[in-house]
């Protein structure tokens, strides 16, 4: 008999190219999970609704009570014996309905593992009243594994159960994407890039303001953006920014692409410049596809930035154009542009590969498939 994994996850609308990171990255676990040849069992999520007027809502509370009904009644009729239920989660406003399934799942006798997706738990747990910590310790606390997309979320973790096993499980780029060999940049120009969401807590602006600042004193300085507008108006506030700079020749926006088309962009930029805020970021796909080729991340500490980074002269403190723009001069003006890029491309080739992470994660399920478990106190990562 096969082990078998019953995967409750958010994948979206099969039909349509997944919406978010949390689409994309569910859709990659479970490409993953079928080269290990285990029997897969999905229980997709419900989809989401457009907006939360009065129908759409109470659409929304039937797909919830559905969702949670197909979930028991796959558990009730599936094996126990070599099985996990893997939930991949996003805690939050979700934790009482991912609760709800981890109880269900234990209840019937199953190995659960919870995975945390996406950032802000240090947040949300902080903020959070009474009710909402209660059902994320009981979460934490009925699995019998968490999967971590972010390091920092270790610390929290260990706080509600200090003997809890996790396991670090990060974002990663595919094999078709990442070049074999170091990219070599153009030493005639210096290109900075952003892509990703255009949009006000992803600080398109900011980009477009270091540029700015950077090209007053150097002339060899060039800005590519990719990505789509948030709304008409962010776009109308960032095109205005770029023509009362007068450097519209050496600024290039582009609509969002896909990842054969992007790896053309990437090959001869420096730097990604990434000043996110965005209140859920997690380990960002974009950065870790930048730094695959080569580029040189200047970040925030937003999300899971610094541990996948790894290199703290590169994370911006304080969300201000002036810390960008020091940074970058720094690397430029000290000639360390080469050594910077080669640091990141080696980080992610070492770190965040799709074989790397596959390796990882068949370790972790042949662990998990025939343990036993009571209390288990080491971390795997």
């Amino acid at each position: 008999m096969k082990n078998r994994i019953y995967f409750f996850a958010n994948f979206g609308d099969w039909s349509k190219i997944p919406f978010g990171g949390g689409e994309v990255g569910n859709r990659r676990t479970l490409a993953l999970l079928k080269k290990l040849n285990y029997d897969i069992v999905l229980i997709p999520k419900y989809i989401r609704v457009n907006d939360h007027s009065l129908i759409n809502s109470i659409e929304l509370l039937f797909k919830i009570i559905s969702n949670i009904f197909l979930f028991a009644k796959t558990l009730i009729n599936g094996q126990r014996k070599g099985a996990i239920v893997h939930i991949a989660g996003f805690y939050g406003i979700m934790i009482y309905f991912e609760y709800l399934l981890i109880a269900i799942a234990k209840v019937l006798h199953y190995k659960v593992i919870y995975e945390m997706r996406g950032g802000g738990a240090n947040k949300y747990y902080e903020e959070g009243h009474f009710l909402y910590k209660f059902f994320f310790k009981k979460a934490i606390r009925r699995s019998d594994e968490i999967f971590s997309q972010g390091k920092e979320n270790f610390s929290l973790i260990k706080k509600i159960d200090t003997n809890k096993r996790i396991f670090y499980y990060p974002n990663y780029v595919q094999g078709d994407f990442y070049p074999q060999q170091y990219p070599q940049k153009p030493k005639d120009k210096i290109n900075l890039m952003y892509f990703g969401r255009l949009s006000k807590t992803k600080n398109t602006d900011i980009v477009i303001n270091t540029f700015i600042l950077l090209a007053k004193e150097y002339n060899n300085v060039y800005l590519e953006i990719i990505g789509n507008s948030e709304s008409q108006f962010y776009t109308d506030y960032i095109n205005n920014k770029i023509k009362e700079s007068n450097l519209e020749s050496r600024i290039n926006i582009l609509p969002a692409c896909n990842h054969k088309e992007l790896k053309k962009h990437l090959v001869d930029k420096s730097f990604y410049i990434f000043p996110s805020k965005e209140p859920r970021e997690g380990h960002s796909n974009a950065l870790t596809e930048a730094m695959a080729w080569g580029l040189i991340p200047i970040t925030t500490s937003q999300g899971f930035n610094r541990s996948v980074i790894e290199n703290d002269s590169l994370i911006v403190e304080k969300l201000d154009v002036k810390c960008f723009v020091n940074k970058i001069k720094y690397i430029i003006d000290n000639d360390l542009i080469e050594q910077f890029s080669y640091n990141s491309y080696n980080r992610v080739l070492s770190n965040y590969t799709d074989e790397i992470v596959l390796e990882k994660l068949k370790e972790e399920y042949d662990f998990l498939f025939n343990v036993k478990f009571t209390k288990i106190g080491r971390a795997s990562c």
